[in-house]
């Protein structure tokens, strides 16, 4: 992996690395799961209708990103009904839902953040790349925090931060390499994956986060606190 891939990856990391300190830092400040849940489904929300989605409809038009979501979807479940089969983690219903949640977001972001890095790439040489590089570091802060919440929820350490915010970022500098060599050549693959991320994440953020705290307490109650995520990123990403 040569500069630009380091750049990348480095830029990608440390904002997940932020988003997961932040996460780690309030984690123990709950009510419970209706509310993290909540708050992060709307995170997750935010992201992908201010940030992501926008971003892929300019790269691949409408048909693209119907595509993309539709696979996302259809890839969710497929990786569910594979999850429920092999794996049994806890006897705990909340940390099963817990950790369910941050793995299924961890593999999307990691997916995302491929054509993220093909961007990055595209523009290596443009007077834009350490401002692109800026964007992807304060881009991963709240997805960082989405992402890690459930999962240091279920107990996982600061170590399995730091190893995960490693693993989502290696896309990047990947893409990085690919984007500055043959960018021009994979923008209709860079749409598709980034589509297919957020059908994840949507479904994701819908079906294990919306509706467990659904569950367990009143709808005003998620609506509101999920309608304070999404705010709470759509104020972070338009103003910084």
């Amino acid at each position: 992996m040569d500069s630009l891939g380091w750049f990348g990856f480095s830029a990608s990391a440390l904002g997940m690395l932020i988003g997961g300190a932040v996460a780690w830092l309030f984690c123990g400040w709950h009510k419970g799961t209706p509310i993290i849940f909540s708050l992060s489904s709307g995170m997750i929300f935010g992201l992908a209708v201010v940030e992501i989605l926008p971003e892929s409809m300019a790269a691949g038009g409408w048909l693209l990103t119907v595509i993309g979501l539709a696979a996302g979807y259809g890839l969710y479940h497929h990786l569910e009904s594979m999850w429920h089969r092999v794996v049994v983690v806890t006897n705990r219903k909340n940390h099963d839902a817990w950790i369910h949640s941050g793995v299924y977001l961890l593999f999307s972001i990691a997916i995302h953040n491929f054509p993220t890095g093909i961007a990055l790439g595209v523009n290596a040489r443009s007077p834009l790349a350490e401002q692109l590089g800026l964007a992807v570091i304060f881009h991963n802060i709240p997805e960082g925090l989405a992402v890690f919440t459930p999962l240091l929820m279920a107990g996982m350490g600061m170590m399995g931060v730091v190893l995960g915010a490693i693993a989502v970022s290696i896309p990047v500098g990947i893409g990085a390499l690919l984007g500055s060599r043959y960018g021009a050549d994979i923008s209709w693959l860079s749409a598709v994956m980034t589509t297919m991320a957020v059908g994840i994440m949507l479904t994701v953020a819908a079906k294990e986060m919306l509706g467990t705290a659904l569950k367990e307490t009143k709808m005003i109650d998620c609506l509101l606190l999920s309608t304070l995520g999404f705010l709470s990123v759509w104020c972070f990403l338009i103003f910084l």
